[in-house]
């Protein structure tokens, strides 16, 4: 008897280590996925979004002929088992709309209710980083819990004390901080950051955790913000992994170019496309935040799209044995 307690708890040990706990030592399950589009930015500068494509001599893309790009602004709906879940939460604010030229903006709840789901069903949001278009309806959801990286909220501070006079942790004011590094950190949207870490209904995450069997948080710090983080999600289909802003582009992790230079690392960006490479075996399976050729048959992974409120577009991607398709 005395061996089995000590087997048992060296086993607990050993979760705790990797960041397990004894719910989670069992099978990881198929996930089903949907990604919706929670606004679009119109009209973006191509080199601003990706230079090597928009002037490397011979890149094949639209880039080559226009000088301009629509970005889907994407988020992740992700159901594994009873649990609901999102990568990302968009954003809303009417100003940032007005500010940036977006369009196609729907409240991320009704998007969810065509979907056949509510608002109070999610219980869990990863957020890809704190900027105002990923970080934005987080407390349109009552019952979800955030997951945020510490580094995240480290650089979050260091933004909002950044010494020079003329960059701003803020761009509602033209002459604010536009691109640079410390760029993105909204009143708003900080209100939905800190309001559920306030309210108790915050994970502060330190790196790598499993948050259910198979699905994983993974770090990837500076890739584009202090605290990024990419979400690993098993289906039907393979794993996924959710890159937010660090796999901007999915063109541009399958040709291994740079995106958002401005305030990214190139380095550990690379080094965040190569962990979807391990993760999925390839690039098929990475999802990315700002895709352009997002709801079309360029982009495989949401070639089953249809439109929803407001003009927005809506793509499922994966379902588990089981699970009744979505699609209208």
């Amino acid at each position: 008897m005395k061996k089995q307690v000590l087997k048992a708890l060296a086993v607990v040990g050993m979760l705790a280590a990797t960041g397990l706990s004894t719910g989670m030592a069992q099978a990881q399950t198929n996930c089903s996925v949907w990604l919706v589009e929670s606004s679009r930015f119109m009209n973006v500068p191509f080199g601003a979004f990706m230079p090597d494509r928009a002037y490397v001599p011979g890149a094949t893309n639209a880039a080559n002929s226009i000088n301009t790009v629509d970005l889907p602004v994407n988020v992740g709906v992700i159901k594994c088992g009873n649990e609901l879940m999102l990568y990302d939460a968009g954003w809303k604010q009417e100003e940032y709309l007005k500010m940036t030229g977006s369009d196609h903006w729907a409240p991320l709840p009704e998007q969810l209710k065509m979907l056949g789901f509510s608002a109070e069903q999610v219980t869990k949001i990863v957020i890809g980083h704190g900027h105002w278009d990923h970080a934005g309806q987080l407390m349109d959801f009552p019952n979800a819990v955030l997951y945020v990286q510490r580094e995240e909220l480290k650089g979050i501070e260091w933004a909002l004390n950044y010494p020079h006079p003329n960059i701003m942790a803020v761009n509602t004011d033209p002459g604010g901080c536009m691109r640079t590094p410390a760029c993105g950190y909204t009143p708003l949207t900080l209100d939905e950051i800190y309001g559920k870490v306030l309210r108790g209904q915050a994970v502060i995450v330190d790196g790598r955790m499993e948050i259910l069997p198979g699905v994983r948080i993974h770090p990837a710090f500076r890739s584009h913000t202090e605290g990024s983080q990419l979400l690993e999600v098993p289906t039907s289909i393979g794993k996924l992994v959710f890159g937010s802003d660090a796999y901007s582009s999915w063109e541009g992790i399958r040709d291994w170019m740079l995106a958002n230079p401005q305030q990214t690392d190139s380095v550990q960006q690379f080094l965040a496309y190569e962990k979807c490479y391990k993760i999925t075996g390839g690039y098929h399976n990475c999802v990315a935040a700002h895709e352009p050729l997002s709801y079309t048959e360029g982009y495989p992974l949401t070639k089953n799209s249809w439109v929803g409120p407001n003009g927005s577009r809506m793509a499922e991607i994966a379902l588990a044995p089981g699970e009744r398709s979505r699609k209208p």
